[in-house]
């Protein structure tokens, strides 16, 4: 069937031409001679098309009040034909006004395959306005998961100030650095400005450049025609090319090597990328890098090409760290307890407001993943989550800060046995790096510079489990 069409028409004869037409050609059509019983099919038959005569004999309303009624009071999405003969100008005006997707003459020049012709075309525009409105819908629901999934918390001056930066530079259309140190937050700062510009929908993809060496760089990103004389290097569409539109995220932009970073220059400067065996390919890329180095230690360092620093300069994001937020730890604290304790099905009792000087009375090196982990560690310990329970861990944190801070080694020196304590030394170590990592064992092997087996197994040895982690 290729639609639905509803007649108010009177005119019996006329009627039943038009539905042997429409029959023929596989649409189903409903006849109604008066405006009660046009109304009273309406609902139920959610027509495509509706066909309407202005003059009906014996109707309470004629065909323009019934127009007039479906504009202003139901506004459904369907597109409306009007028939009629002797109209003036001025509702010939009316029906314009009142959204009418044509109108056709009856008399000697009316023809049932015209009026067969403009109701394909309504059909046509009907359908392409509902795929457009559900893609609107599927937008909004998108967009709506990405919020949920990576919430920006926060009301803080520093963090409204720097959601209103990328709110700026994504609508510019915008490079992005956004530097912070470890755990302040910078992969939500990039789905934020992926949420608020005009990319979002296409792809967003994340590359951790401690991954990428010099030989892997242009395989991975720029992507290789298959070679013939090497077989053994397969074809790969890189991810310059697969986030065309969209946005490529760039964890740590200063573990590439300056070689590296050059080629990665070039590349945005020309949008231009050299497939490894193929030819140039034109991108519409837009990037997203970030450091946890300052932005003092990065036009500086011998880590960051000046020319890359000076290309990306004018659009770079500081993410404060959490000591800087003020009263911003006590909603994310709120809504990790919330999160965590509707997954761990436990009850709160508490006053968050009562414990602000406390928390900032620890500065939270880690930041809001540390202060994530923080609240999963009382979840997992705690029957309840109160005031009282918070300030035992809060202490605990402190003292286990004192403890390993500095240069004091003497809980491993009074390990006498030297196997044993650098077994100690080593779980820390790991803790340390895996808890920094968000325990992303892969990435935390990356960064630490051994294989993702070989880290797994000292973990086993050593007792460290991912469930710590989660």
């Amino acid at each position: 069937m290729k639609g639905k069409v509803i007649l108010l028409e009177d005119d019996l004869v006329l009627a039943t031409q038009i539905g042997r037409v429409l029959e023929r050609y596989d649409y189903q059509m409903l006849h109604a001679t008066n405006s009660d019983d046009f109304f009273e099919e309406l609902r139920n038959f959610s027509p495509d098309v509706v066909l309407l005569d202005v003059f009906l004999v014996g109707s309470r309303l004629n065909g323009l009040q019934v127009l007039r009624y479906l504009k202003e009071n139901l506004d459904l999405n369907y597109k409306i034909i009007v028939i009629s003969g002797e109209v003036n100008s001025s509702q010939i005006e009316e029906i314009r006004q009142l959204g009418a997707y044509h109108f056709i003459e009856k008399g000697v020049n009316f023809s049932a395959h015209q009026l067969l012709l403009h109701i394909d075309n309504a059909v046509a525009l009907k359908r392409q306005e509902e795929e457009h409105i559900g893609l609107q819908i599927d937008y909004i629901n998108l967009k709506k998961q990405f919020m949920r999934r990576f919430p920006f918390i926060g009301e803080s001056e520093a963090i409204r100030n720097m959601r209103e930066q990328l709110i700026r530079l994504a609508s510019m259309d915008e490079d992005v650095l956004l530097i912070g140190e470890t755990g302040t937050g910078k992969e939500v700062a990039a789905y934020y400005y992926y949420i608020n510009s005009q990319r979002f929908g296409n792809a967003f993809h994340t590359v951790y450049c401690s991954t990428l060496t010099d030989n892997s760089l242009e395989y991975e990103l720029f992507g290789a025609v298959q070679s013939k004389g090497n077989p053994q290097l397969g074809g790969n569409t890189g991810f310059f090319e697969e986030c065309s539109d969209g946005v490529l995220f760039l964890d740590e932009i200063t573990n590439l090597s300056p070689s590296s970073q050059a080629k990665l220059l070039r590349a945005i400067e020309t949008k231009e990328i050299q497939v490894v065996n193929g030819a140039l390919k034109k991108v519409n890329t837009r990037l997203i890098f970030t450091s946890n180095a300052s932005l003092e230690e990065l036009s500086q360092s011998q880590r960051f090409r000046p020319d890359f620093y000076f290309r990306i300069e004018g659009s770079v994001v500081e993410i404060p760290p959490l000591r800087e937020r003020g009263d911003d730890i006590l909603l994310l604290m709120n809504y990790f307890f919330t999160n965590y304790a509707s997954r761990f099905n436990i009850n709160q009792s508490l006053n968050l407001e009562e414990l602000s000087e406390a928390l900032h009375s620890y500065d939270w090196p880690g930041n809001v993943r540390e202060l994530q982990n923080f609240c999963k560690t009382i979840i997992i310990n705690e029957p309840e989550i109160t005031n009282a329970a918070i300030i035992k861990h809060l202490q605990n944190k402190k003292t286990l800060q004192r403890n390993v801070g500095g240069s004091n080694l003497e809980r491993f020196f009074a390990i006498t046995n030297i196997k044993q304590s650098t077994a100690a030394f080593e779980r820390e170590y790991l803790l340390h790096f895996l808890e920094q990592y968000n325990w992303q064992v892969s990435k935390t092997a990356a960064e630490i510079g051994i294989e993702r087996t070989t880290l797994y197994k000292k973990m086993k040895q050593l007792g460290i489990n991912l469930e710590e982690g989660i």
